[in-house]
């Protein structure tokens, strides 16, 4: 009855519903990140740390691909996995089961991408039957955000070096 009380009983609906409309607001995404320590050619390791970290899934007939690629940020130092197959959580080795070609690739200067010795690789079997490296992506959590898991990788050049990636960790979102 009082027009002040219905001022105050206005203002105070007017600041709920802006309180209400806040609490249910997105919440900041995180950044992805890629930690790890890596090897190359029996150099000593040191870590790789870095927030420049991508995801894609892709389907090409009815089979799911999950490609990871993380780059240094004080160098060009890049890490990438192409994963065939891809089923959510679980565990995937590379260069593979035998029926699919996963693939592990460790760059050591991706600027100098036309020197083959800069790209130690971990795929199947060449003609010959020799294996060219090992590594296993274990995915612990997928949701159509984020992917998180954990990397070993061993690859080698056609020089004959070898580079190791040790027990990296990462996670990465999916809609950056």
């Amino acid at each position: 009855r009082n027009p002040i009380n219905l001022l105050y009983f206005g203002l105070f609906v007017f600041t709920v519903l802006i309180n209400v409309e806040h609490s249910f607001s997105e919440a900041p995404k995180q950044n992805g990140y890629f930690s790890g320590s890596i090897e190359f050619d029996k150099n000593p390791a040191y870590s790789i740390n870095t927030n420049k970290i991508v995801a894609n899934i892709s389907t090409v007939s009815d089979e799911t691909m999950l490609e990871i690629t993380a780059t240094s940020k004080n160098d060009s130092q890049t890490v990438y996995t192409h994963i065939k197959n891809f089923k959510g959580v679980g565990t995937y080795f590379i260069p593979g089961d035998g029926t699919s070609a996963n693939i592990g690739n460790l760059i050591k200067d991706i600027q100098d991408y036309q020197n083959k010795n800069n790209f130690y690789e971990a795929t199947r079997p060449n003609s010959s039957g020799i294996s060219n490296g090992v590594g296993r992506v274990n995915i612990t959590s997928y949701t159509k955000d984020a992917i998180t898991g954990d990397l070993v990788l061993i690859g080698n050049n056609p020089a004959g070096q070898q580079a190791i990636l040790g027990s990296a960790k990462f996670k990465v979102n999916l809609h950056p």
